[in-house]
């Protein structure tokens, strides 16, 4: 499983506030960052959480 950042990701924070296993704020380019490129197993359901949670379904889940 991947996650993906939609275009129109606000960056406001919330996947990184709630998930800061999976996402960190990235200060230099104003965006947020993926920690992983493929998510591990013991966090994919976190990952579906972070899809579900985000304000403006900015966070894509890829097979």
């Amino acid at each position: 499983m991947k996650l993906q950042l939609a275009d129109y990701c606000i960056r406001c924070g919330i996947c990184e506030d709630l998930y800061p296993d999976l996402f960190r704020r990235n200060y230099e380019t104003h965006s947020m960052d993926i920690l992983y490129e493929e998510i591990p197993p013991e966090l994919e359901e976190r990952a579906r959480q972070a899809a579900d949670d985000c304000a403006v379904a900015a966070i894509k889940i890829l097979p």
